[in-house]
């Protein structure tokens, strides 16, 4: 039997850096402002916030349901698939934002810093595990 999409365990960790990606967004939503106020950028870090955030959690969720099914493969075939899962995610990720930053749609800075969410958030969540103990 098949199981319902919010049962699986990539949709549980989604779900759980939700907070993390809502949380950077709005930070750097903010910084993004108040440096265009002050004229020290332009709307250029907003769109680089957002589209650097969406790419990153696309990115998440395409790891996660590839590492799902790799689960069902033998060692030697998961193997591969996760490696072409990888490189194909990152191309694809620079390959987004290095179009959207030929073209100056985004600034390249609020644009790579959502791509530390998970990890970001993984280290948080392991500092707060430990500190239960």
């Amino acid at each position: 039997m098949k199981k319902k999409i919010t049962e699986t365990t990539s949709f549980k960790e989604c779900m759980a850096l939700l907070p993390y990606y809502i949380g950077a967004l709005v930070l750097l939503g903010i910084v993004s402002v108040i440096l265009m106020i002050s004229g020290i950028g332009d709307y250029t870090l907003l769109t680089g916030a957002v589209a650097g955030t969406a790419v990153s959690a696309l990115n998440f969720v395409l790891m996660a349901i590839s590492a799902e099914k790799a689960i069902t493969l033998t060692e030697k075939s998961a193997k591969l698939a996760m490696n072409g899962s990888y490189g194909a995610r990152y191309i694809g990720t620079f390959i987004i934002l290095g179009v959207l930053m030929f073209f100056k749609i985004i600034n390249p800075v609020t644009a790579v810093l959502p791509l530390f969410v998970p990890k970001i958030a993984y280290t948080v969540t392991a500092f707060k595990e430990k500190s239960d103990f």
